[in-house]
């Protein structure tokens, strides 16, 4: 049994694979890890470097070659034959500071919690800026109890894949099965797990760095509006989760849970009413359908998104603006939400 699985999702990334291969196969570690890369089908020659690793580190690199089904089933499959007390997901275009991985992997030797959380970095290839994301008020080698958590001490942050490390175990009791074909599963897996969480703690280290500014990634604003139904699929899927299980959760769990799914939901709406330039009479139709969905499967959560000056607007005026000219609207909204704030602060 390994000390920790390290999940791969790989597609058509042959030009990054080798840089994030290359920083975790750190020799001091070798035999505490196993890095499992999923091949989904690419067309490129992801493959074939994946087995040139696998040859010359049998020990620590696995191979699973199979056909394209997204980034959630890569994780499934990872998921499925992972050995290690502890899983973690590192994207094949992203990669992680050796030597800090090293200490991480040393330190999780001592280390028996549910989720263990570390700092990490967002690499803007656009403007090459290195955006440094630190847990400033945690204490290192602190065990906390999450069901009696400050959540306040996360500063509007919270656990994703970048800085996140789960107890096997904790994923798999959760029967976490990510949607296939499908983006931004990556919000499954920030919330799911979440309901078998117990125990956390915070290693001050410094060791994903995220690759953010691909022209095709799904984090693109573009491809935002692209896949805006994958996206809605995974809201939908949320708000079914939350509805289901809701009432199994403690106070900390619902509330933490809660906060994600706001910043889920608000994302989607402004796809709609920000990001969206073409097809008006078509987006107009599918966020008053998925407005009218939400009131009408859970009006807490519909409620909640009120919170948003531009969200309770658009609203207000039924969305409208969004087949008329939403960026002369988007501005007069702006400016309204300003002025009430004022008022009510």
């Amino acid at each position: 049994m390994k000390l920790l699985s390290i999940a791969i999702p790989v597609y058509n990334t042959e030009i990054y694979i080798r840089r994030c291969l290359e920083s975790l196969l750190v020799n001091e570690i070798l035999d505490d890890i196993e890095i499992i890369a999923v091949n989904d089908g690419s067309k490129d020659n992801s493959i074939k470097i994946l087995n040139e690793y696998k040859q010359n580190f049998p020990n620590s690199v696995i191979v699973v070659d199979k056909e394209n089904g997204g980034h959630g089933s890569t994780i499934n499959a990872a998921l499925e034959i992972a050995t290690g007390k502890y899983f973690k997901v590192i994207d094949s275009d992203d990669w992680v500071d050796s030597q800090n991985f090293s200490s991480f992997v040393n330190k999780l030797k001592k280390q028996d919690v549910d989720l263990i959380i570390t700092n990490y970095r967002k690499e803007h290839i656009y403007n090459g800026v290195s955006e440094y994301i630190k847990w400033k008020q945690l204490n290192e080698n602190t065990i906390y109890e999450f069901n009696t958590f400050n959540l306040k001490k996360l500063d509007k942050e919270y656990f994703v894949m970048a800085n996140s490390t789960y107890k096997t175990s904790v994923l798999k009791a959760c029967n976490l099965k990510l949607l296939e074909k499908t983006f931004y599963v990556d919000m499954q897996y920030n919330i799911v797990p979440i309901s078998n969480v117990k125990t956390f703690c915070f290693i001050n280290l410094d060791i994903y760095r995220y690759f953010i500014g691909r022209p095709d990634q799904s984090m693109n604003l573009q491809n935002f509006v692209k896949n805006r139904s994958d996206h809605e699929t995974v809201v939908k899927y949320l708000i079914d989760y939350y509805n289901n299980t809701f009432k199994k959760f403690s106070n900390n769990q619902l509330e933490y849970i809660k906060q994600i799914i706001f910043y889920m939901f608000t994302t989607h709406y402004y796809i709609y009413c920000v990001y969206a330039k073409k097809d008006k009479k078509i987006i107009y139709k599918e966020i008053k359908e998925f407005d009218n969905y939400l009131k009408n499967t859970n009006i807490e959560l519909y409620d909640m998104m009120n919170r948003i000056g531009k969200i309770r607007y658009y609203r207000k005026l039924k969305f409208i603006p969004i087949k008329i000219n939403s960026g002369i609207f988007n501005r007069l909204i702006e400016l309204v939400s300003r002025i009430l704030k004022r008022k009510e602060d």
